[in-house]
């Protein structure tokens, strides 16, 4: 089975692409940021599935919010609708920010809306996951994850920022976010669902900053 999958070079999307190519069932179509329009018509006519992980969180304008966030995820799912009736699944990775008033909530929302369009327009299969915080392998501090932050300038003697220590933090790990996706796929889903990841970790800023100055204690004493 063809897969697209945009955001290809993301921290979700590398760690997808690295599980799928240890499988012979899945071939990756790739689609990051240098490529064209072009490309991702061509691909989206090649696919079996699309999983839409591409978007921004920290641009230098707000308006790269609607124009990649909610623009791309509109052209997709007009490409899909160009296909002429063939279904192509649409996996949406979205945020639980989606809920927030603010630039990147909202964004994040009126992809939810169009993707969900695209369902009840055509009936084609589509899946929202809402994702909290994900953490793990290949995740970038400072700018995607308060754990890999806190990870790198815990280790490299760095300052961390903790307005509130008692600010509940929601987390998956990314294998468990992969594991999930993989599993959909397999499964040939259909209609218009909200996965939900589990297990999902919660904890206090406070804490998860203690705990990861208590492993590199442990580290220098051990």
């Amino acid at each position: 089975m063809k897969l697209l999958i945009t955001g290809d070079q993301g921290f979700i999307g590398k760690n997808l692409s690295a599980r799928l190519n240890e499988s012979e069932e899945f071939s990756v179509l790739p689609f990051t940021r240098n490529d064209s329009i072009n490309t991702l018509q061509e691909k989206i006519s090649r696919a079996d599935f699309v999983v839409h992980l591409a978007g921004v969180n920290r641009p230098k304008n707000n308006s790269e919010f609607k124009t990649i966030n909610f623009g791309l995820t509109e052209l997709i799912c007009q490409l899909i609708r160009n296909e002429g009736g063939r279904e192509i699944p649409l996996i949406l990775a979205s945020s639980t920010q989606a809920k927030l008033d603010n630039p990147y909530g909202k964004s994040k929302y009126a992809a939810e809306v169009i993707a969900e369009e695209l369902f009840l327009e055509t009936g084609n299969p589509v899946a929202v996951y809402q994702l909290p915080s994900v953490f793990g392998r290949w995740c970038k501090p400072n700018y995607n994850s308060v754990v890999a932050t806190f990870c790198h300038n815990i280790a490299n003697n760095l300052p961390i920022k903790i307005n509130d220590p008692n600010t509940q933090l929601t987390l998956v790990y990314i294998d468990d976010v992969v594991t999930d996706i993989i599993s959909l796929l397999n499964n040939q889903f259909i209609g218009f669902s909200r996965p939900i990841i589990r297990p999902e970790y919660s904890i206090p800023l406070g804490d998860l900053a203690r705990q990861i100055e208590g492993f590199k204690e442990n580290r220098n004493t051990s």
